[in-house]
């Protein structure tokens, strides 16, 4: 097939890059595996307007997100990827096929971020239903004396830490339940997830978001990776001291913060002093050795009570120090809430039950006498009156539940006390009990650790894709599945190079964290509270609305960045650099927060913007190693905003809240952090280079 003289076209392979400047005949282009589309990008209107209809579906769903009554995610994230579909077909005149296909794939990419929510609800619904995660709060309530600023530091350098073995949204899903675990609000608990979580993906898991994400720049030398990971480094270092303070007062008062500031200081020290000094010899473990320092040296300030000042009653809020709360309807904390409230309430339906005290009151009414013990009497919706009298004369509130009536007399921590058993002293076998008891976390972490690491081998196994077995589906592409349980489905729609791939192995699902639930269940399955048939259940029940919000949200990402020239993403940052000039330097890690928003991933943030961060650096003549270090920062810092970490955080803990209330919280500290960051870019980098 020849093509038409007017017309030229480019040559790409699968990751949009250019294999050859131009082609003469799609048959000379079946060797290379790539596929050949028009240089023409843009529609027939100029670039103004490309630039407000690629934006327009991007404009929509923020509106709809943060106006006074927020449509739901359900709703605004399918809707925003039907209006980019009808952008790209009827403005920028797209191949319809590579449209379609890049929808098809944005529903197969779901599966990535739904199976990781999957497996965190399960992990904490199987540590509540065997006392687990109970145990753990309690201990580090001894641990920080319930001093709500060292719980912070402690979970915050927990979170870094998982974020280096891990990345995928695990250090949210792993962090938010545990500061609602320790009596935090569940809200605020995720607010401040989201933002602690932005510090750390500047390298994500083993330095992934910089070698892979600007792995498509022929142009960028090993030597330079590390140039950018050393500018960085310094740039989120100098935020996280300035902004991180500010993030801590969302759930502790500025009173408490200004006191222990100190503490907080030291505590921050211990996590990003060897994680700065790592990134300027190595770009993949700054995250997962700082997390682990930090671990154990903020520990070691908390035991040493270095900078921590007493907590006072007025310092709080109000909240009791000793609070634990719970991610799970299912928990014992939930449980004896809803037996301290019934204690208080009467409800005005149903059979309920009440403990009658009081003989002489039960003799008036026509109630069988009791012998001077406590029996239990029910009472039906009819017997309004014989209620009210009963808890009038007889001192109780009337109302529990079977289950919760054991619990009614006692406080929560007596509760504990009773299915915990009482604080072990080291001689009674204190260390072996939390070792057991804690074991569902730092296996996970672990086994996070050890299946990553290209030193040690297994990832390697874990993701490979040969040999396999091929499907032949016709025109919807080849699916193939491999020893390593790798699902594929290449070629979607015939379109070359729009693939899906699923790391079934790999992706945090099934290892760790389903593999650690059932082994925890196991371990525990005499005190098991509810078995794996109710968690299964619980997971399924708490994932119908975010499925559909993240189906919505992936084939919306998929619509921005594919492929090459003429994705809505690479208009968008070719037209706006060439607009900006040197001022772009303003908007880089602006870009970079877009690009994590709307495609919740660092890596794919660097991979969509990173050449236009080249050649707009190239064009302006400044640093190319700091314009790609501050797409990084605007990338990481991004992942605070970006909905699909909102989504999922809100479904590990539980939270039913419109994610327009979050992102507003949330924008702030985003636009804060990347402001430090250009600043420190221009004080020092762009100027000396």
């Amino acid at each position: 097939m020849n093509i038409e003289e007017d017309f030229t076209y480019r040559c790409l392979t699968a990751d949009g890059a250019a294999c050859a400047d131009s082609c003469e005949s799609l048959a000379g282009c079946q060797d290379c595996g790539c596929v050949v589309l028009s240089n023409d990008a843009g529609g027939d209107w100029g670039d103004v307007m490309d630039v407000i209809f690629c934006l327009l579906p991007i404009i929509f769903l923020i509106y709809a997100t943060i106006k006074p009554s927020p449509m739901s995610t359900t709703v605004s994230l399918p809707l925003a990827a039907c209006l980019m579909f009808l952008v790209r077909v009827m403005y920028l005149g797209s191949d319809p096929l590579l449209t379609a296909s890049s929808v098809i794939l944005g529903l197969h990419e779901a599966w990535t971020p739904l199976s990781i929510m999957a497996g965190a609800i399960t992990l904490f619904e199987s540590m509540e239903a065997t006392y687990c995660l109970p145990y753990m709060m309690r201990e580090m309530k001894a641990l920080t004396a319930g001093h709500p600023v060292a719980e912070l530091m402690l979970i915050f350098c927990f979170a870094y830490m998982v974020e280096g073995a891990s990345g995928f949204g695990t250090p949210v899903a792993l962090g938010a339940p545990m500061l609602v675990s320790q009596g935090h609000p569940a809200f605020e608990s995720v607010v401040v997830l989201l933002i602690m979580n932005t510090y750390a993906t500047v390298w994500g898991a083993v330095g992934t978001p910089i070698w892979f994400g600007f792995g498509s720049l022929p142009q960028v030398s090993e030597d330079e990776y590390l140039d950018i990971s050393r500018k960085a480094a310094v740039a989120m270092g100098v935020s996280a001291y300035i902004s991180l303070p500010l993030v801590l007062t969302i759930l502790v008062p500025f009173k408490a913060v200004r006191k222990n500031i100190v503490f907080i200081i030291a505590s921050l020290t211990t996590c990003l002093g060897p994680s700065i000094g790592i990134a300027f010899v190595s770009y993949e473990f700054p995250s997962l050795l700082g997390g682990m320092i930090g671990c154990a040296g903020t520990a070691f300030l908390i035991k040493c009570k270095f900078g921590l000042h007493d907590f006072e009653h007025g310092d709080n809020g109000g909240r009791n120090l000793e609070d634990i709360g719970s991610v799970s309807e299912n928990s014992l904390v939930r449980k004896y809430q809803k037996s301290a409230s019934s204690l208080s309430d009467v409800p005005e339906s149903g059979a309920e039950l009440t403990s009658t005290r009081n003989n002489k009151t039960a003799k008036q009414m026509g109630i069988p006498e009791t012998n001077g013990e406590d029996e239990e009497v029910y009472l039906t919706s009819d017997d309004s009156d014989q209620k009210e009298e009963v808890r009038q004369n007889t001192g109780t509130a009337g109302v529990v539940d079977a289950g919760a009536a054991s619990m009614n007399t006692d406080s929560l921590h007596d509760t504990l006390e009773h299915h915990l058993g009482p604080r072990k002293s080291y001689a009674d076998g204190y260390i072996k009990e939390t070792i057991i008891r804690t074991s569902p976390i730092w296996l996970v972490v672990l086994i996070l650790i050890v299946t990553r690491l290209e030193q040690i081998g297994l990832k390697k196994f874990l993701t490979k894709v040969t040999p396999n077995f091929t499907i032949h589906f016709g025109t919807y592409g080849t699916f193939r599945l491999s020893a390593s349980l790798v699902f594929q489905l290449r070629d979607i729609l015939t379109f070359p190079g729009i693939s899906w791939k699923y790391e079934l192995l790999y992706v945090p699902f099934l290892i760790p964290f389903v593999l650690v639930s059932l082994l925890n269940m196991y371990m525990y399955r005499k005190d098991l509270a509810h078995g794996p048939a109710h968690v299964a259940r619980t997971v399924a029940d708490r994932l119908k609305n975010p499925a559909i919000a993240l189906l919505g949200a992936l084939v919306l990402v998929q619509l921005v960045i594919r492929v090459g020239a003429e994705a809505p993403a690479t208009i968008l940052g070719t037209v706006v650099s060439d607009w900006f000039q040197e001022a772009f330097v303003i908007i880089s890690p602006l870009l970079g927060v877009l690009g994590s928003f709307f495609s919740g991933s660092t890596t794919v943030s660097n991979l969509t913007f990173g050449s236009i961060q080249l050649i707009a650096a190239e064009s302006i003549g400044t640093s190319v190693t700091t314009m790609l270090a501050l797409q990084a920062v605007g990338a990481s810092a991004g992942n605070g905003v970006c909905l699909n970490n909102i989504i999922a955080a809100c479904a590990v803990v539980g939270l039913n809240v419109g994610e327009g209330k979050i992102l507003l919280q949330t924008y702030k500290f985003v636009f804060l952090s990347t402001t430090i960051a250009t600043i420190v870019m221009l004080a020092f980098y762009f100027r000396f280079g």
